[in-house]
C-alpha cells in the first residue's frame, strides 16, 4: 500500500532480553507473511502467544487502503503490535524470492495477470505498541471494527501465521482496485478468526465495514471456503512444529509440555473438520 511505504528509524530495545524477535525486533521491522509465518513456526513458545485483538482499520484519505492492527500477548505479559495488509503497489520484476508472490495457480506467468500480484505484509512494532507504527502512516486512518477474542478461546500467534498463508493463497481479479484488494485482505482475516474462535465483534459506529471490501467475490474467496482450507494447512503446520522440535532432548515437564500441545492440536484440527460437515 502506497501510503504505508515506511521509513524505518531506530526504535526503542526491548528491556527483556528473552523476548522473540518475531515479535519484539530491536526496531521497526517488515517482512513478507510467509517469511514471517516461518518465523512463528520456529518460535518455542507460539503456542503460548494468544491474540488479544485485531483492529480493521481505513485510511482517511485517497488511497483510502484496509489494513489490521493485531495486538499478541507473550508469556512475559508483554503485547506486540503487529500490522498486517496487502501490499498492491510493488513492482514485480524487483521483488527478490522471499517476497512469496501469490500466484492463482502454480507456474503462471504473473503478465498473465494483467496486473501486479498481491503481496501481503508484516510490520512489526519495536516497543509493543502501535504508536511506533503509527508514525510511519502518511495519512489519517479510523478503526473501523474490533474483533476481541476471550481467553479461554484465544487463538494463538501461530493459527494467525498458518491463516496468513492460507490468504496469501488467494489472487483477485485484476479488475478489482488496491483498495478493494486491501479491504478484502483486512477483512477475511478478521472474519475468519472470529468465525472458528468465537470472537466478539464490536463495529465503530462512525464507521462502516463493507465486506470483502466491496467486491463481489467467487466461492472460492469467500469466508467460509478460507475456514475449509485453514484445516489442512494448520495440520501441516503443526506436524512441521513437532518435527522441527523433536529431536532436541527435553526435560520431562517439556515432554509433557509437548504431549499436551499435541492433544490440544489434534482437538483443534477435529473441532474444524465438525464445522465442514
Amino acid at each position: 500500500m502506497g501510503f504505508l511505504s515506511l521509513f524505518f528509524k531506530s526504535g526503542r530495545a526491548p528491556t527483556h532480553q528473552s523476548l522473540p524477535p518475531a515479535l519484539f525486533p530491536i526496531r521497526e521491522h517488515s517482512m513478507s507473511a510467509g517469511a514471517w509465518a516461518s518465523s512463528i513456526r520456529d518460535l518455542v513458545e507460539s503456542d503460548e502467544c494468544r491474540l488479544r485483538r485485531i483492529v480493521h482499520c481505513k485510511a482517511n484519505s485517497r488511497s483510502r487502503d484496509e489494513f489490521l492492527l493485531i495486538y499478541i500477548r507473550h508469556p512475559s505479559g508483554k503485547v506486540a503490535t503487529v500490522l498486517a495488509s496487502r501490499d498492491t503497489t510493488f513492482d514485480p520484476s524487483s521483488a527478490h524470492a522471499d517476497e512469496d508472490i501469490s500466484l492463482p495457480h502454480p507456474g503462471m506467468d504473473i503478465r498473465a495477470l494483467g496486473v501486479a500480484p498481491s503481496r501481503d505484509r508484516i510490520w512489526l512494532s519495536s516497543d509493543g505498541t502501535a504508536a511506533s507504527l503509527e508514525r510511519h502512516i502518511l495519512s489519517s486512518w479510523g478503526e473501523t471494527h474490533t474483533v476481541k477474542f476471550p481467553k479461554s478461546k484465544a487463538p494463538s500467534v501461530a493459527h494467525l501465521a498458518v491463516l496468513l498463508t492460507v490468504v496469501h493463497r488467494h489472487v483477485m481479479s485484476p479488475g478489482a482496485s488496491a483498495e478493494m484488494r486491501s479491504g478484502w485482505f483486512a477483512y477475511c482475516v478478521a472474519e475468519v478468526m472470529r468465525e472458528i474462535f468465537l470472537g466478539e465483534s464490536k463495529p465503530n459506529k462512525k464507521w462502516v465495514r463493507v465486506p470483502y471490501g466491496g467486491m463481489k467475490v467467487e466461492g472460492r474467496d469467500t469466508v467460509d471456503a478460507l475456514i475449509r482450507e485453514f484445516t489442512p494447512a494448520w495440520d501441516k503446520f503443526s506436524r512441521g512444529q513437532v518435527a522441527r522440535r523433536g529431536g532436541q532432548r527435553k526435560p520431562k515437564h517439556e515432554e509433557e509440555k509437548k504431549a499436551k500441545k499435541k492433544a490440544e492440536m489434534d482437538s483443534f484440527v477435529h473441532m474444524l473438520r465438525n464445522m465442514e460437515s
